[in-house]
């Protein structure tokens, strides 16, 4: 918090680091961050002040909803063709399949969802600034 700041005194880092327990072995910082954590006491958030388990709580029902949704799609697609493939062995649908899903698991995630950020995000209609980049 202070440390890319120059005008933050070396009083005021003290008081921070005194704050937070950063001035106590890692082996007590570690204990009394696990005790709150049984507690599910995470702290309060730096920017508001607000307990940081009540924002996990309000967003929680939107991932919770989003996460079910993407399973349940993924389930609808899986099964049929797990089936399908299973049936039509060693058939070229079966061998595009197993060929898609390692590649599938062999992409990483962080640029696959790049890859479909800028596919469905910036290429769509749906952008509002689609014409501001280049």
């Amino acid at each position: 918090m202070t440390d890319m700041n120059a005008k933050v005194s070396a009083e005021a880092k003290s008081r921070l680091v005194k704050l937070y327990g950063l001035d106590k072995p890692w082996y007590q910082q570690y204990g009394s961050w696990l005790g709150r954590l049984s507690r599910f006491n995470f702290g309060e958030s730096f920017r508001d002040g607000r307990p940081a388990i009540k924002k996990i709580g309000e967003r929680l029902p939107a991932t919770l909803l989003l996460n079910i949704l993407s399973l349940m799609l993924i389930l609808i697609i899986a099964i049929p063709v797990g089936v399908y493939s299973a049936i039509k062995h060693n058939s070229f649908f079966d061998r595009a399949m197993t060929v898609f899903v390692f590649i599938g698991f062999s992409v990483p995630a962080f640029w696959l969802a790049l890859l479909m950020m800028i596919l469905f995000g910036l290429n769509s209609a749906g952008f509002p600034f689609r014409d501001c980049i280049p």
